[in-house]
């Protein structure tokens, strides 16, 4: 990697655009970087960090304040790189996410990153890549290293390497860990630790099985199960269960037979109760019979009087109704002399008086029959009077009627007038409304979309907070954890600890008191629980972090839409109002156009309208003369044929009422006639139907015919009555049949005990059961002991590999995570990590040594650390003066400075091996030569000249003043109240 040429714009303290050209300064190999403290000497190296990489290292990248505040708002931060990668060049343009005045109306709005990467091919730059994403893609590969590393191995920060000289393994190794790829042997380690809480588990769920097995087992055979499990223990349970199970089978058997001796008993017993109850109810019946056999007899005589007294049942029935039928005549000849009075005869008229009216009658009905043609003529001409007279004043009516009609038309004419002129104007003025409730609606919809995307914002940062808030509560238990499980591990040392064996610690093999601890230890699966919290804690807090940040995105793309439709100033209840408002105008309009063509065509219906009138008013005029003239013709006519029906009517209301009064008169006479015959001939006959009934009932034995009648009965009483004569025959006949049973001869005169007899029974049968439920019992047991007494030996025998196989991966994991039989102390990951420090000393030392003309050098140790830390990651400096190895803390701040410097140079050149070899042909050093006497900066100065072998570019970062006397190639960063500037000298 060489750079080229770095231009920087409005980055950091620059305001303006600011270049340096790094192959003008590399003619000399060495150059100095130097100005005052905050002029921005670290920000030219920040920049080609962030063209490499898209961010600049340690707290200035966290902060993400990359613009200049001295900036004008319209100039866009950016930053050009041109580099060298391999054989390659090529030019890097990037710009961080920022803010810039919006193109259209006031206020900001936020620019995302972007990058834009070309290479130059055949003297031309030729454009490769805009997505940030696809460049990263082509550069990584060709830099061989990650951020971390560039920004130790390439921008060397004396602060960091004097820190890390002086740091404990924990602090180095964090370090290193940035800069080496360790993160498959963390990863086995963590597999290791995982696999070492499953086996565990797996351990765990296997003995509580087993134990819920034994539970289960003891339960079925009614015994405890012992404290400590034998492989025989099962099988014995078994053995007894079935031993159980024969004698419950015997006993049962036994009961079974106690049981059918007594059903036998109880059912000859239950038979003897039967046949004296059997023969007690036929005595009791025979009594019965007996008592209502008077009875019998009665029924046996009525029912032969009423089969002599059925042959006569025709003849009286017919004396009875010749009797009705004479007193119905009777009463209707009375009915019909009620009759004459009204019309004007005596009640008891004769046959030839009732004649004579008659024939009188209907004479006169003659005459007035002829009248019926006067009397319609006279109601036709009294209906054409009345139509004429109702024609003349529905002319009347609707003549004032068209009058009033003509009297409105004007203001109806005004009115419509009015509403085509509405309707035009509507026309005219609907687009513009339509286009302002276009606009006021998206508007609505933007600030609905933005304060939804507000509250969304508001609860990702609650769920921000909550978050950071589990995290930090998480890495402080797991810190806590960690302090535990070092206390616990004092405890664990002595939990190992055997008589004659040496100790870890102290390598005694007698151990009189060791520490037993309070026994609520913290584990190694307890600290990695915590761990892995802790890191599933920081992977949300950056999830939510991501969806926090493209929230912003969307709010603030709502709020460039808002913008752009002028309504921005508003709020959304205000827009809302105006936008509900704005669409009821549109409506109104449309509604108001939409009526033009019928408003136009109600005017000219109008203008038709009182022509029509006007004509239909003189029409009505003439129909209403002519109505009236038929009226009064109609009405002589009338009058006329009325003096001629009051002549004849006889003081009659009119002719229909006279017809009706002479046929009434003729109709009564007729009907009391016919009457008087019919009751005549009906006595006749009810006379000779008596004596006939008479005759018939003295042959049949009857002393008169109101005797022979109460004899009658109907056929079903007579069929009833045989059958219960022939019932009750049958039931002595069936009683006394009974009673010659042999099986009811010879009974106990005492009722025999059948409750005893069943009692037996019961308690028998209940032995049974009793018998039948233990067999049934000790079955089930034994079933159940069947099944899970091989399922307990296979559990018994499955544990063992288990916890076998636990207890090795437990090994192995301690052992990868510096603890159990790890003598070193030292993690899997600190054992890789220390092989590269060993190197990185090595390399270190060939520097340091000729920086202090031979006297130090630095060693790796990875010896025991006080407290029980974990160990592997040490450094000591060595003094050949002396030669005594000392802590590096013990170094002046001169040696120091030395040490870092080496040790940072060492460390490139191991990166450098590391990343495959990538050639590294530019080198920054930061601050740190003001500590160092003029004898070691010639030293330094060497070393650092030799550094320039192969044409590398050697940038010191200083405020030394002799410095700039033996440098001649300088970058001067000035600083002023407007920002910083850059000057360069002795290219």
């Amino acid at each position: 990697m060489r750079p080229h040429r770095l231009r920087l714009t409005a980055f950091g303290p620059f305001p303006g655009a600011v270049e340096v050209d790094l192959d003008a300064l590399a003619a000399n190999g060495l150059f100095l970087l130097h100005g005052d403290t905050g002029s921005g000497k670290t920000t030219l190296l920040d920049g080609i960090g962030f063209a490499l990489y898209g961010r600049v290292p340690g707290v200035r990248g966290r902060t993400g304040r990359l613009r200049s505040d001295h900036a004008d708002p319209a100039v866009r931060t950016e930053v050009e790189l041109e580099v060298t990668l391999g054989s390659r060049r090529w030019r890097i343009t990037r710009s961080p996410a920022q803010e810039r005045p919006k193109s259209r109306g006031t206020g900001t709005t936020t620019e995302q990153a972007r990058v834009h990467l070309e290479e130059l091919r055949a003297g031309t730059w030729s454009s490769v890549s805009t997505r940030i994403d696809e460049a990263a893609a082509e550069l990584d590969p060709l830099l061989g290293m990650s951020a971390d590393q560039f920004f130790q191995v390439v921008l060397l920060p004396q602060g960091e390497f004097a820190q890390f000289l002086r740091a404990d393994s924990g602090k180095r190794g964090e370090l290193l860990q940035r800069l080496f790829a360790t993160e498959r042997f963390k990863a086995v380690e963590d597999w290791l630790v995982a696999r070492r809480i499953s086996t565990s588990a797996v351990v765990t769920t296997a003995r509580h099985e087993l134990a819920v097995l034994a539970a289960r087992l003891a339960q079925a055979a009614g015994s405890p199960a012992p404290e400590e499990l034998t492989p025989d223990w099962g099988p014995a349970r078994l053995d007894a269960a079935r031993a159980a199970l024969d004698d419950a089978a015997r006993a049962a058997l036994a009961a079974t037979a106690d049981r059918d001796r007594a059903r036998s008993e109880a059912e000859q017993t239950s038979r003897l109760r039967g046949w004296q109850e059997r023969r007690r109810a036929a005595l009791a019946r025979r009594e019965a019979l007996e008592a209502v056999r008077p009875l019998h007899e009665a029924l046996e005589l009525e029912l032969k009087a009423a089969a002599r007294v059925a042959e006569l049942r025709g003849i009286l029935q017919d004396a009875a109704e010749r009797e009705r039928a004479a007193v119905s005549a009777r009463s209707a000849e009375a009915s019909a002399r009620a009759l004459l009075g009204p019309v004007g005869l005596p009640v008891e008229s004769d046959d030839a008086a009732l004649r004579a009216a008659a024939d009188g009658a209907r004479r006169r009905g003659g005459r007035l029959e002829g009248l019926r043609g006067v009397a319609d003529a006279l109601a036709e001409e009294r209906s054409v009077q009345a139509a004429a007279a109702a024609e003349t004043q529905h002319h009347a009516v609707a003549s004032e009627a068209m009058g009033a009609r003509l009297a409105a038309l004007p203001g109806r004419r005004a009115t419509a007038r009015g509403a085509v002129d509405a309707a035009r104007d509507a026309v005219e003025a609907l687009p513009a409304a339509e286009a302002r409730a276009t606009a006021l609606s998206v508007a609505c919809a933007e600030a609905r979309g933005l304060r939804a995307s507000l509250a969304r914002a508001q609860q990702l940062h609650e769920e921000h907070v909550v978050a950071r808030e589990e995290l930090v509560a998480l890495r402080e238990r797991e810190q806590e954890l960690r302090d535990a499980r070092f206390v616990s591990m004092f405890a664990e040392l002595a939990d190992r600890l055997e008589e004659g064996l040496p100790c870890e610690v102290c390598g005694s093999t007698s151990h009189p008191d060791p520490y037993l601890g309070d026994g609520d230890g913290v584990t190694r699966e307890d600290e990695d629980r915590a761990r892995l919290a802790a890191q599933e804690a920081a992977r949300e807090v950056a999830e939510v972090e991501a969806r926090a940040a493209a929230e912003a995105a969307v709010t603030a793309g709502h709020r460039d839409r808002c913008a752009a439709t002028g309504f921005a100033h508003l709020d959304l209840a205000a827009l809302e109002e105006q936008a509900g408002a704005a669409r009821s105008d549109v409506l109104a309009l449309r509604a108001t156009a939409a009526g033009l063509a019928a408003a136009t065509a109600a005017l000219e219906a109008l203008d038709r309208e009182v022509s029509d009138l006007q004509a239909e008013r003189v029409r009505i005029g003439s129909a209403r003369d002519a109505a009236a003239r038929r009226a009064v013709e109609a009405g002589a006519r009338a009058e006329a044929a009325a003096v001629r029906l009051r002549d004849e009517l006889d003081g009659a209301p009119d002719l229909a009422v006279a017809i009706d009064a002479v046929s009434t008169r003729a109709a009564a006479c007729d009907a009391v006639r016919d009457a008087v015959t019919r009751a005549e001939r009906a006595s006749a006959e009810a006379v000779r139907a008596a004596a006939t009934a008479l005759a018939a009932s003295e042959a049949a034995g009857f002393v008169d015919v109101p005797t022979a009648r109460a004899a009658l009965r109907s056929p079903a009483w007579r069929d009833e009555s045989a059958r219960r004569l022939r019932s009750g025959d049958d039931e002595r006949a069936a009683v006394e049949a009974a009673l010659s049973d042999p099986d009811l001869q010879d009974l106990p005169a005492e009722p025999v005990d059948v409750p005893a007899a069943t009692a037996t029974l019961r308690s028998a049968d209940l032995r049974v059961r009793e018998a039948g439920a233990v067999e049934s019992a000790a079955g089930d047991r034994v079933r159940q002991l069947e099944e899970l007494v091989p399922q307990l030996v296979q559990a018994q025998e499955a544990l063992a590999p288990l916890v076998q196989t636990a207890a090795e991966v437990r090994r192995l994991a301690d052992l990868c995570a510096g603890s159990g039989a790890n003598a070193l102390k030292m993690t899997l990951t600190s054992f890789v990590l220390a092989a590269r420090l060993e190197e990185v000393a090595a390399v270190a030392s060939s520097r340091l040594l000729r920086m202090t003309q031979g006297r130090y050098s630095l060693v790796h140790t990875d010896g025991a650390v006080k407290g029980g830390a974990r160990s592997g990651l040490g450094l000591l400096a060595r003094d050949s003066w002396t030669g005594q190895d000392r802590e590096t803390s013990t170094l002046s701040g001169g040696e120091t400075f030395l040490a870092s410097l080496a040790l940072a140079l060492g460390l490139a050149d191991v990166v450098q091996a590391e990343a495959g070899g990538a050639r590294i042909e530019a080198l920054f050093v930061d601050e740190g030569f003001g500590t160092l006497d003029e004898d070691t900066l010639d030293e330094v100065m060497d070393v650092l000249d030799g550094l320039r072998e192969g044409g590398r570019v050697v940038g010191l970062v200083s405020h030394v003043a002799e410095l700039r006397a033996r440098i001649p190639a300088q970058v001067h960063v000035r600083k002023t109240r407007r920002g910083s500037d850059v000057v360069l000298a002795g290219c």
